[in-house]
């Protein structure tokens, strides 16, 4: 009876350590994974070394055949692995180790205690760095992760809250895999009572939070991971408040690291797909979903949005992606009527980012053209749409064309526009030139602003602002080519805000009473209002005070709405 009850009580013991080691492996957020292996194996050393009897001899011939004469007698299922960790010198097994897939390392280090040993030791680094290297086309190691982690998150695949297989999900932004139950269940939704909850600091930059889309939400709604969120609101609010500036723009800059990792990773499967001659289809499906599928079935396939990469060993993932473009693309791409044809959408995609490359590394201190008289300019128009529907044109065809064409364009639109502002300047200054509109007393103001106050602009910020692009396309042809097209584009754009038409002037006011102001300003610096430009007054950064409310503050922080004057 006493010893009945003492083995009881020992397969309690043993049951409940197996439960919270199982528990503490699937946390939500997950430890390191020298942590998360020792967990692992921790239940394994202190549990009994006996094994159950087995009523039948099915394996033993197998095993025979399996196992070499010299190593039958050897202790354990891995007597092999053993022989090899204990008699082996460890420079040769170091050596051994390199030759394997980060798979395998994984595999090792939970096969026996003395292997974890070797492969999870500070001497192993170069193995596993080794391993990563083999890997063909891997994009470097994230800087949060070391490299056993790295080969966790890429090659474990079960779901990292459950420890389901094959879970649906990679969630970069987390670190981890998830099933389709757990990311509706674990991670709540991103809303304005959770903003609410968190320091004022993260309400105007909560883009650090760690955020993910919930996959095929029509919504685009995000869930965010209460774990690591109130670990950095913990670490947030143990800082000085001097500090903290410093340290929102260093969690900035890791959360945009981890978000252009994800996009090498998709960059890499394209790269894959280009070999094969599928990659062309794969980013009409991936920016032409908009026009005939209710959701990017490419991008938001598991075996694209996931952290690994395909290797030269993946040849059936890639047989797959090759049958996903089969059955979502050309059939239904050609099934299109000619309006919605998801070719025409996909070079209007790859002009606009060709030409927000082309901007973003230009000089814009003197007026651009904005993208709406790009993709309307005849030049541009015909190539979209009288190039043949079944020809992909790409990326690099418009880069070349937008060399070769935007030279022209520019210098037939620039000084035309720039007369638009002048003769606006010239209904309150008869006498105004384009050398006027430099000068600090030259204000405008957007008429279409009225919601939020009207804006007050110098030269060139007019040419910049959004109101200006909110026309429609003055040729009737162009305007309905484009009409079918122009929501699914300013989604693309800027979360559904942006304004594509092309630039018009006639929301645009010469501000009189603000000129005037800034000539009060000017004069106090003891500078000419009629020489003076935008320049010399921020170079000056006179101290303002105003006569109204007593505020004293920089040129930089003025906001002219009342009479002011230079303080003494």
């Amino acid at each position: 009876m006493n010893l009945n009850s003492s083995l009881i009580r020992r397969s309690l013991r043993i049951q409940e350590k197996e439960v919270a080691s199982a528990a503490q492996d699937h946390k939500i957020l997950q430890p390191s994974t020298e942590e998360l292996l020792d967990e692992e194996y921790d239940s394994e050393e202190h549990r009994s070394r006996k094994r159950a009897k087995k009523s039948a001899n099915a394996e033993t011939s197998t095993k025979k055949n399996r196992i070499p004469a010299q190593f039958r007698k050897v202790r354990g299922k891995l007597g092999l692995l053993e022989r090899l960790a204990k008699d082996v010198p460890l420079e040769v097994v170091l050596e051994i180790f390199c030759y394997l897939d980060p798979k395998d390392l994984l595999q090792l280090a939970r096969s026996t205690s003395d292997l974890r040993g070797i492969v999870m030791s500070k001497s192993s680094e170069n193995v596993w760095r080794v391993a990563l290297e083999n890997v063909r086309d891997l994009p470097p190691l994230p800087e949060d992760l070391n490299e056993p982690q790295y080969a966790h998150l890429l090659y474990d695949s079960y779901c990292h809250v459950c420890n389901h297989k094959d879970p649906e999900y990679v969630l970069w932004s987390f670190r981890m895999r998830c099933c389709r139950k757990c990311l509706s269940t674990v991670f709540p939704i991103f809303d304005i009572t959770f903003l609410e909850s968190q320091p004022p600091e993260f309400r105007s930059r909560w883009d650090i939070l760690p955020l993910e889309y919930l996959p095929g939400d029509a919504n685009k709604r995000r869930v965010f991971h209460p774990g690591l969120a109130a670990q950095l609101k913990a670490e947030f609010e143990t800082l000085l408040p001097g500090d903290r500036s410093a340290w929102l723009a260093e969690k900035l800059t890791e959360r945009k690291r981890k978000v252009s990792h994800r996009a090498v990773m998709k960059e890499a499967i394209l790269d894959r797909l280009d070999e094969l001659g599928w990659r062309e289809e794969a980013k009409i499906i991936m920016s032409g979903w908009q026009v005939y599928l209710p959701r990017d079935e490419f991008s938001n396939h598991k075996l694209v949005d996931q952290s690994k990469k395909l290797t030269e060993y993946g040849t059936g993932v890639l047989d797959s992606l090759c049958r996903i473009i089969l059955d979502f693309n050309p059939a239904q791409r050609l099934a299109t009527k000619q309006p919605q044809n998801p070719i025409i959408y996909q070079r209007y995609v790859d002009l606009m980012k060709e030409y927000n490359r082309t901007l973003a590394v230009s000089d814009l201190r003197e007026p651009f053209p904005g993208i709406g008289d790009i993709i309307t300019h005849q030049l541009f128009e015909d190539l979209i749409w009288n190039t043949p529907h079944d020809e992909y044109l790409g990326d690099e065809f418009f880069r070349l064309k937008i060399s070769e064409y935007l030279p022209s364009i520019i210098d037939e639109w620039r000084p035309a526009k720039i007369q638009e502002v002048v003769e606006i300047m010239r209904q309150f200054q008869t006498a105004a030139t384009v050398s006027d509109l430099h000068l600090a007393t030259s204000v405008f103001k957007c008429t279409g602003c009225g919601l939020y106050g009207q804006t007050d602009m110098y030269y060139p910020q007019m040419f910049y602002h959004r109101c200006c692009f909110n026309n429609p396309f003055p040729n009737g042809r162009s305007n309905e080519r484009f009409t079918t097209y122009s929501k699914a584009l300013r989604a693309f754009l800027d979360g559904g805000y942006a304004t594509i038409g092309p630039w018009m002037s006639h929301k645009l006011s010469f501000n009189e009473v603000k000129s005037q102001m800034s000539r009060v300003i000017i004069k106090g610096c003891s500078l000419d209002p009629a020489t003076a430009t935008i320049q010399d007054l921020n170079s000056a950064d006179p101290l303002i005070e105003c006569t109204s409310c007593t505020s004293v503050l920089r040129w930089a922080g003025v906001n002219v709405r009342t009479q002011i004057q230079p303080s003494s």
